[in-house]
């Protein structure tokens, strides 16, 4: 009774396979298994049905029972340039009523009646494109066929029938509107792609560790993180601290915030604001002194890497003072050289300093993605100090 039932299911799921064959032993099946989906050409169901365009794959299904449905997202994402990539999806199960509608629309259309493309007429290929795969059975029979780009077939009777299919589908499960709610649910980090030769990327987070001294202050660190996005929420902010002293007691903490696209937004013009914090203990004229300054600047970044804001410094010593704040920056791009220079005016005193950072990339794929070198020249007020410093970027 054992070996009757075994060779009852293994003759039930041995169908006639008909259509593009090389195209299904080619790719088709690598995706099914990532996505947790059948090979239909083994299903013993009254009739299967599958459509998958560029990243959604639809299925109808039809037992002895009922009619059921689903549509399943999916997108390949890569965590870092070059690097293997995931499959990511998700999986929506229609409802009763639109499973049957979807079933009776497919089985009144002459969709499945149309040959794969490799046997159309005067079918054209081309290098990109989209190619939309079709594979329904019955008991006894297998299909699945492939159509590339129908829209481009110059009228063709077949791509005609073809293109009017999907978009009735398409309008009748809200397709672009489900496709496009599954990539807003996924966070915004790395590169995504689906079947076509469109990339989506998202710049990373750079994290910075590294050592940071001066002259005059030779022990100490720097560390920052930037973020676009944190999850699936835009940020646009940063922050930075620096921290050099001695064995003294002497130092300088440097806090930094910043934050852009806050009311213009684009790749060459965008608005920014910087805020700093320093509290310093330093000797000037023989003798130890403690400062402390709130740094405010609103600016803009404009054409050509060039970015210029102007805010307020306030300054705490014995007394208090506020006087007027500059910042500047540019990005010299076939130098690889970023510099920034931000200087404070109280009365008839000015204090500046001035900045050069050069990073040197590494491999993509390495747990370090660069190098940093950092100098800078800064004067407050009768004290000046050389600073240099060395980071890495994960």
């Amino acid at each position: 009774m054992f070996l009757l039932s075994s060779f009852q299911i293994a003759f039930s799921q041995t169908k006639t396979i008909e259509g593009d064959t090389a195209y299904l032993l080619k790719s088709n099946k690598i995706l099914l298994k990532k996505l947790g989906l059948r090979e239909l050409e083994k299903s013993d169901d009254e009739f299967n049905f599958r459509f998958r365009n560029d990243g959604q794959v639809i299925e109808i299904t039809k037992d002895s029972f009922s009619v059921q449905g689903s549509i399943t997202n999916y997108v390949y994402h890569t965590r870092r340039a070059k690097s293997k990539s995931d499959t990511l999806s998700n999986k929506i199960i229609l409802s009763p009523e639109q499973a049957k509608d979807i079933y009776n629309f497919v089985q009144s259309s002459t969709i499945l009646n149309i040959p794969s493309d490799n046997k159309i007429e005067k079918w054209n290929y081309g290098a990109d494109g989209i190619t939309y795969i079709i594979e329904h059975a019955d008991k006894k029979t297998y299909w699945v066929k492939k159509y590339w780009t129908p829209s481009a077939q110059d009228s063709i009777p077949e791509a005609l029938i073809v293109l009017n299919f999907i978009k009735k589908l398409s309008d009748a499960l809200n397709l672009k509107e489900t496709y496009t709610a599954f990539r807003n649910n996924l966070p915004a980090s790395g590169c995504y792609t689906s079947e076509g030769i469109v990339i989506t990327c998202y710049s990373p987070n750079p994290l910075e560790l590294g050592y940071s001294g001066s002259t005059k202050l030779p022990l100490g660190f720097y560390t920052s993180y930037g973020a676009s996005y944190i999850g699936k929420t835009k940020v646009n902010s940063s922050i930075a601290l620096q921290y050099n002293f001695d064995n003294s007691g002497l130092h300088h903490l440097h806090f930094q915030a910043a934050k852009w696209d806050i009311f213009y937004g684009g790749p060459n013009f965008y608005d920014f604001v910087i805020y700093n914090y320093q509290n310093r203990k330093l000797n000037i004229d023989d003798g130890s002194n403690k400062f402390e300054n709130h740094q405010i600047a609103y600016g803009f970044n404009l054409k050509n890497n060039f970015g210029v804001g102007a805010g307020l410094d306030y300054l705490k010593n014995d007394d208090e003072q506020v006087g007027g704040h500059l910042y500047a920056s540019k990005w010299f791009s076939k130098l690889k050289v970023s510099t920034v220079l931000t200087s404070s005016l109280f009365g008839n005193q000015l204090n500046y300093k001035a900045e050069i950072h050069k990073p040197f990339y590494l491999n993509q794929r390495s747990l370090i993605r660069q190098i940093s070198l950092r100098l800078a020249y800064e004067k407050f007020l009768g004290y000046k100090d050389f600073y240099f410093g060395c980071q890495f970027t994960l």
